[in-house]
């Protein structure tokens, strides 16, 4: 069985200001460990239910968040940016995976479940997918399930939980922080760590993740509103694009990949 996990930072236990998830920040390193400690514990839920094969895909700000030599045997990861169009999600289509986990997940833009909520980039006010506000799960979600994967497991603050709970009914989430204004409350960073090992092997075992699967859209319908209206009107060339306003554009699509493709090129390029 494989089982690919996405790791992000700014959900971890105990983070509250983008400063800490940075080398420069005295505790950056202390945080990157925590990541780390939080992704392991999944991988190894993971393996203790019966997984033969873990796929990590570190997605962290430089991508390199993630200390290779805590993660258990029988592990794989993936540093740095491969430049595709999959971003937290680069290397899901290297092969077929079973189920997806994603550790250390936080709220998207314009959400005050966590003061460190944001989109993949900050130069973007809002990003909506079929008039709702869309963040990094949504998005990795819907690519999931443009795999026919299943994802099985979350864990972050708990507003990112409750998002994924109601997109995904009978998905596992163990919510380790939350947020009030510029602060978070959190569990003890190592009771995170052994709920996060046990709703991980609770996604895995006796197939439960096989409930897990995301309900993809017909059709996609994006709108994004920018910081900056120079940035909106130069993408407002990309092909299907449509400027609705002098901050904001808009691109529809019944095909994920297509999605992907603006995103990359309108968001994240």
């Amino acid at each position: 069985m494989r089982v690919y996990i996405s790791s992000d930072i700014e959900g971890t236990c105990g983070l509250c200001g983008f400063a800490e998830t940075g080398p420069e920040s005295p505790n950056g390193v202390y945080f990157r460990e925590q990541m780390t400690r939080e992704v392991s514990a999944a991988a190894q839920g993971a393996i203790k239910a019966g997984a033969e094969d873990i796929f990590i895909k570190d997605t962290n700000f430089s991508d390199r968040g993630v200390i290779p030599d805590m993660l258990p045997p029988g592990t794989q990861l993936m540093r740095g940016n491969a430049g595709d169009i999959y971003g937290m999600m680069s290397g899901i289509n290297t092969r077929r995976f079973d189920a997806v986990m994603m550790t250390g997940y936080h709220s998207p833009a314009k959400d005050d479940a966590n003061p460190l909520a944001h989109n993949a980039v900050r130069h973007i006010e809002t990003l909506k997918i079929n008039d709702e506000i869309c963040g990094e799960f949504a998005l990795n979600a819907y690519t999931a399930g443009y795999f026919d994967i299943p994802i099985s497991f979350i864990s972050g603050d708990k507003g990112i939980c409750d998002i994924a709970a109601e997109l995904i009914p009978g998905i596992v989430t163990v919510p380790v922080q939350e947020g009030f204004g510029g602060a978070t409350v959190s569990i003890s960073p190592s009771e995170a760590v052994r709920m996060i090992l046990a709703g991980s092997e609770k996604s895995i075992k006796d197939g439960y993740f096989k409930k897990c699967s995301v309900k993809m859209p017909q059709a996609f319908e994006l709108s994004v509103a920018y910081e900056s209206r120079v940035e909106a009107y130069r993408n407002s060339f990309y092909p299907g694009v449509i400027q609705v306003a002098p901050k904001k554009i808009r691109f529809k699509s019944t095909n994920y990949l297509d999605v992907l493709r603006f995103i990359h090129f309108c968001i994240n390029g």
